[in-house]
């Protein structure tokens, strides 16, 4: 599912709404399908998320909570406090801002980091960690050693005496305590806290209320400091007053002895001096109390709360921190299983092969155990009686192609004969429903020639044309099992056929077709092997002879079925020779194996394959698998009820059942 939408159907109208492709859309029930594949991947990151989220709780070191409130310096100037004594309740938050600025500022973490002596403190610059902060610590320090270019950074400090490098050291630890170091306005009010997460109670206790005591500490050195700047201006404003004041002086006395009439020089003179004492004046008495204030400095600001001794860590939290863990771990699992779903691209069930090939599905043939069918007891047949005199007058065959009085010579490849060891079996039912289909195609034919194909080696074809064989020839028909993989011989070399003449042997001339053709145990069909450990021939001096068409042509006048073992598609192009002199291709795909795509392409590619094909068989099926790839409502969800087998058969067998090669 490369493309995961939701789309519930539950009105047929519905259809009509929306002219999206259905390929781009998967229903609810794809969703709860693929979550029923995927649900190992989920549940697993979910399980290692909750369990390392647990180790990083036990290997994290307890941290402590410590926070004290401040009541900030809010003061206003005259200015500011006469346009606001008319609306007395409005209060200024720029002011409150800019004492969150000098909480936050670097000369406080200087000025608390000297007073308690932190970069001297080994518990404050080296706390412990985590095994996890550790791990990633070390972790990034290779990586990053790795890179070129990059060094490791070390702090330079251009210093020439011991207290400049104590200096440079001391402004160090002090930017890492501004940053550690929360501040927070307290509702809407004028208070703040000062908070800090350490991992010694009693040091994170003594920042807070050490910050707070600096800060307050910090107004009043400000204001100090603001009262002396306005004295010192006010001192040399009055010196300049007084000099003013004098040159005034002296003009007016020049004045009135040089031109004694000028009465309107004079006058101006006057009021020029009288300004000047009066401010003079005034400037003084701003002086005195400037000297005042001075000498007493105020600050609005107070601690409302000290911060005590935590006596129970802060973090981490268990149920959080494992909570996060798992949500994080789930989320992994979950990309790992949308992953993994966008890389299934193989035949899972019948609808892909409808879907993705415009063929017919011809049925499931389960995987199965060959072990367990190597001591399988054959099955007993008897014939039917129609005459009890013709019954004593005949002598039962007790041979039966190597099988004695005395028991059962064991079978070469057991896996071939799988639809007689097992006729009840989901593998023989999906055969004779394939022979049945077979027939009701070909009902105007005689003798039908039909040819297991598969996309690549591997796939099973072999396996499955040998047992079609069995299963035909014990419903009665003459049936005739040709290996036409001239470059492996599979079927030949596993029945044990490879050694005498073949199907090349006889094209060619060099052996009659009686001498070639070999019974398969059991009183099985016909074999026409293809001799193994000579020089392979090839379509192009073989299958396009005429040779192949006249043997094809007599074979027809022999036998029922033909049963022809086509080489790999995909790999050689000798089963296309064969297309013209067969009627139908039971196409053969291993289910999980084989790309939708490569069957896709091919039938596109070669219409001509694709109209003899009679459908696709699904081969090595694991059925107890096979729901969680189908929809709700679809018959493979409950094919497993189906498989019940009656108290004399063992119901552990039917699902293994399957094609081998």
């Amino acid at each position: 599912m490369n493309t995961i939408g939701i789309r519930v159907r539950n009105d047929p109208r519905e259809a009509n709404l929306s002219d999206m492709d259905a390929e781009d859309l998967a229903t609810l029930g794809d969703l709860r399908s693929a979550l029923r594949r995927q649900y190992k991947p989920v549940l697993l990151g979910a399980f290692a998320g909750l369990v390392l989220g647990a180790l990083h709780y036990l290997t994290s070191p307890p941290q402590y909570y410590t926070f004290a409130t401040v009541l900030v310096d809010d003061r206003m100037g005259e200015l500011a406090e006469e346009i606001t004594a008319s609306i007395p309740f409005v209060r200024n938050d720029t002011s409150l801002l800019n004492e969150i600025e000098v909480l936050q500022s670097l000369q406080l973490a200087i000025e608390v980091t000297r007073k308690l002596g932190l970069h001297h403190n080994e518990e404050f610059l080296s706390p412990p960690s985590s095994v996890a902060r550790s791990a990633i610590t070390e972790l990034t320090d290779r990586v990053t050693a790795l890179i070129p270019g990059r060094e490791e950074a070390t702090p330079i400090i251009d210093a020439a005496s011991p207290e400049d490098i104590e200096a440079k050291q001391i402004e160090m630890v002090a930017f890492r305590l501004q940053r550690d170091v929360r501040i927070a306005r307290v509702g809407r009010s004028f208070s703040v806290d000062i908070s800090f997460v350490g991992f010694d109670p009693e040091l994170s206790t003594q920042i807070v209320n050490t910050y707070a005591e600096a800060y307050l500490e910090d107004h009043l050195n400000a204001n100090l400091k603001s009262s002396e700047r306005t004295a010192t201006w006010m001192r040399n404003r009055m010196v300049e007053l007084q000099a003013s004041s004098k040159a005034v002086a002296e003009e007016a006395e020049a004045l009135r002895r040089a031109d004694p009439g000028n009465v309107q020089g004079l006058r101006e003179l006057a009021r020029r001096a009288t300004t000047l004492a009066t401010l003079q004046k005034t400037i003084s008495e701003r002086h005195e109390q400037i000297a005042i204030q001075g000498s007493f400095p105020v600050s609005n600001g107070r601690i409302l709360t000290h911060s005590i001794v935590p006596e129970t860590p802060a973090l981490p939290k268990a149920w959080r921190l494992i909570s996060i863990a798992g949500l994080l771990g789930l989320m992994f699992g979950f990309a790992i299983a949308v992953l993994r779903e966008m890389r299934e691209r193989f035949f899972r069930v019948g609808e892909d092969v409808s879907e993705y090939t415009g063929q017919t599905f011809l049925g499931y043939l389960p995987h199965v155990d060959f072990r367990d069918l190597v001591d399988e007891p054959w099955p007993e047949c008897g014939t039917l009686i129609l005459d009890e005199n013709a019954m004593l007058e005949t002598e039962p065959d007790r041979t039966n192609g190597g099988q004695t009085e005395h028991g059962q010579s064991p079978l070469v490849a057991p896996h071939l004969f799988m639809s007689i060891l097992a006729p009840g079996s989901l593998y023989s039912e999906t055969l004779r429903n394939i022979h049945t289909t077979l027939e009701h195609n070909l009902r105007q034919k005689t003798c039908r020639v039909v040819a297991a194909a598969s996309m690549l080696p591997g796939e099973g074809k072999t396996t499955f044309a040998a047992n079609y064989a069995n299963m035909a020839g014990r419903l009665g028909e003459r049936v005739l099992l040709i290996d036409a993989d001239l470059r492996h011989a599979t079927l030949s070399i596993e029945l044990g056929r490879a050694d005498g003449p073949g199907l090349v042997e006889v094209l060619r001339g060099s052996n009659a077709l009686s001498e070639a053709l070999c019974a398969l145990p059991r009183n099985g069909p016909d074999l026409l092997p293809c001799a193994a450990g000579r020089r392979r021939a090839s379509s192009v001096d073989v299958l396009y002879q005429q040779n192949m068409t006249l043997l094809i042509e007599e074979l027809r006048k022999q036998y029922d079925v033909i049963v022809i073992d086509l080489p790999s598609l995909g790999t050689v192009s000798d089963a296309k020779a064969m297309l013209s002199r067969l009627d139908k291709i039971i196409f053969v795909c291993a289910w999980g194996k084989t790309p939708r795509s490569l069957v896709s392409r091919f039938f596109a590619q070669e219409p001509a394959f694709a109209k003899k094909v009679l459908g696709v068989v699904l081969n090595r099926v694991i059925i107890g698998k096979l729901s969680k790839y189908a929809r709700s409502g679809d018959a493979e969800r409950f094919l497993m009820s189906h498989l019940a087998a009656p108290a004399d058969e063992p119901v552990e067998d039917a699902p293994r059942f399957a094609s081998s090669r």
